[in-house]
């Protein structure tokens, strides 16, 4: 409880540091522009910057929000419809061959042990 209190009061702490970071970068901005033009030009170009970084934002993070959101397939039914085409794969071989079916199982086998009977160390 205690770690997550701190954890909270730097992530506040962070957060009121960025939040005034932006707000020099925008000041330092604002100043630039006005140096260029008119006091009120500067003041419409910089909210007009400061509106189009939001509207990008919101449509960046809107987009990035609807793809979590969408219901991702899950790694059983990955691994079944996989299963499902070897087995198929498999079918057609053993009904066209079987004795071809019969050599390349003995050697998967034989394969198969070899590359997992190698030295346990304890």
């Amino acid at each position: 409880m205690k770690s997550a209190a701190l954890w909270a009061g730097v992530g506040v702490a962070v957060l009121c540091i960025a939040l005034a970071g932006v707000g020099f970068l925008v000041t330092g901005f604002f100043i630039w522009v006005a140096h260029h033009t008119d006091n009120a030009s500067a003041a419409a170009i910089t909210g007009g910057v400061l509106l189009v970084m939001a509207v990008a934002t919101g449509l960046i993070g809107g987009g990035v929000l609807k793809r979590i959101r969408q219901k991702q397939p899950s790694l059983l039914s990955e691994f079944g419809g996989t299963l499902g085409v070897t087995a198929r794969l498999v079918g057609m071989l053993v009904r066209k061959d079987p004795k071809k079916a019969i050599i390349l199982s003995v050697i998967a086998g034989a394969l198969a042990e070899y590359l997992t009977s190698g030295e346990r160390k304890p």
